[in-house]
């Protein structure tokens, strides 16, 4: 489920940290001896070289990194951890709790919106007598877990317990857009951990991945019905992705509301007030109606169901559905209950709302001027962006394409920077504006400036910005005449990427 958290100013989300690999602290009940062994036989320790592309610069790249992580084994060859622990991933050597020889690892599948990955090995000696482990069920409320791993960039493993407090939807840090089911417990956390099993009755109960630097005490864990959900989008060789109902809607705990919507008192659920362009529910579900059931499982009158005895948001039964699977919903509407059904689709503007991960930035430079896409990860370049960056911005990534009636489906296109030059000297402070036209042709995608620049037939490349019509003139002779010169000043090995 995307959650639609821009409503809450990111601050907000600041006092989370994403550790690059922390400890979901939350262990089991102490096994025999041999169980404990069987488990530590099948932990793995990761280490990473990473390297990430450059969303200022972006026909640069950022230095190489190394981090280190936590995985387990779960099948022949098969490695799950983190997705945000191989993210952008050069090379990955892992190597078996106890063994000293390292092997080299590849992405099999990723998950960004889910932050889970699946690693393969190929040397058959990698697991030799491994039995790897088993998927459980989701853990009660007070019950004890136990997570692996190794923190600290240690190569040591680390097992700490503690108490499963929380059942609840919460933001994937990874993303940045995404809320799913989510587990916290009380165990410490440390950076080096994730992608660790948290393990309950011998079987893995959760993936350790996240914590709120703001708390004591308090990690998150990835329960088995999320791993489950992503072992079973892989089964035919590629990863969908999470499908999106795309309605916003509002409780009906108020009695008055529900006489209102004339609610039978046997009926409860939650009522519709806007259904998002271009998702799931368009065309199928209607601003005003109540939404009673999805599946045939009851809704409560405050948006929640009973999943394993846990209140959460009706939103769950969605979550486990595959991308193309069938919702069927109860609605009352026009006074009666109706029943519609429709296929569960992505939601349109996820890959533009998630940060972005494993692809370079695309971009094309001409005459100083540097265009690019409007997404999160160019609007991460001011740091605090609610604050730094420009209100057109904020307003066209976030908000607009909510109140357009049809979806956006490609990022705008803005004019990100100005290298400065004589050419454009006049220019420099239009930067981080959006672009409408180029030479009277209309922007929608970065790939139509190459065609748009060419098409101009006189002396002078016209440039019309959105905001309120400013306007760039560059003279065309003398644009083509410093373009090179500006590549080899700045660096600049290639003038696009598209």
């Amino acid at each position: 489920m995307v959650a639609f958290f821009w409503r809450i100013p990111p601050l907000f989300f600041q006092a989370f940290t994403l550790l690059l690999v922390l400890p979901v602290a939350a262990p089991a009940q102490q096994g025999d001896g041999n169980a404990d062994d069987r488990i530590e036989d099948a932990l793995v320790y990761l280490n990473v070289t990473s390297q990430r592309g450059d969303w200022y610069s972006p026909w640069q790249r950022s230095r190489t990194s190394r981090l280190t992580g936590s995985g387990f084994i779960i099948g022949p060859g098969l490695v799950m951890t983190n997705a945000h622990v191989i993210s952008d991933a050069k090379q990955i050597i892992v190597r078996r709790n106890g063994v000293g020889t390292p092997f080299f690892a590849r992405v099999k599948y990723v998950a960004h919106d889910s932050d889970l990955a699946l690693l393969e090995v190929k040397d058959r000696a990698f697991d030799e007598g491994v039995e790897p482990l088993e998927l459980g069920a989701l853990p009660s409320l007070r019950t004890r877990v136990r997570t692996y791993g190794y923190p600290s960039g240690g190569e040591e493993l680390s097992r700490t317990e503690g108490i499963v407090s929380r059942v609840q939807f919460i933001t994937y840090l990874h993303s940045g857009a995404d809320g799913h089911l989510g587990i916290q417990t009380d165990s410490a956390i440390n950076p080096g951990n994730s992608g660790g099993p948290v393990v309950q009755g011998g079987k893995v109960i959760g993936v350790a991945f996240q914590a709120n630097s703001n708390l004591n005490d308090v990690g998150f864990f990835i329960p088995s019905p999320v791993i489950k959900r992503f072992l079973e989008d892989v089964r035919d060789s590629r990863y969908d992705g999470y499908g999106e109902l795309g309605i916003v809607s509002s409780n009906l705990v108020n009695p008055a509301y529900r006489r209102f919507l004339k609610l039978p008192d046997e009926l409860s659920g939650v009522v519709v007030d806007r259904v998002l362009p271009g998702t799931s529910a368009e065309g199928h579900i209607l601003p005003g109606d109540v939404v009673t059931a999805i599946d045939g499982v009851p809704i409560r009158l405050d948006g929640t169901i009973l999943y394993h005895s846990h209140p959460l948001n009706f939103a769950q039964i969605a979550e486990e559905k595959q991308v193309g699977e069938t919702l069927a919903i109860s609605v009352w509407r026009d006074d009666r209950l109706q029943e519609v059904s429709f296929p569960l689709l992505a939601f349109p503007d996820g890959p533009r709302l998630r940060s972005r991960f494993d692809q370079l930035p695309r971009y094309f430079v001409l005459a100083g001027l540097v265009f690019m896409e409007l997404d999160q990860e160019y609007l991460k370049t001011f740091g605090n962006y609610w604050q730094n960056a420009k209100k057109q911005l904020l307003y066209s990534h976030f908000f607009a394409p909510l109140e357009n009636s049809v979806a956006q489906k490609n990022p705008p296109v803005v004019l990100t920077r100005v290298l400065p030059h004589p050419i454009n000297s006049a220019y420099r402070g239009r930067a981080n504006s959006l672009v409408r036209s180029v030479n009277g042709r209309k922007i929608e995608t970065l790939a139509d400036l190459p065609a748009a620049f060419q098409s101009g037939k006189g002396p002078f490349h016209r440039i019309e910005l959105a905001e309120s019509g400013i306007v760039i003139v560059l003279d065309r002779e003398e644009a083509e005449q410093a373009h090179e010169d500006i590549l080899r000043t700045y660096g600049i090995g290639e003038d696009r990427r598209l």
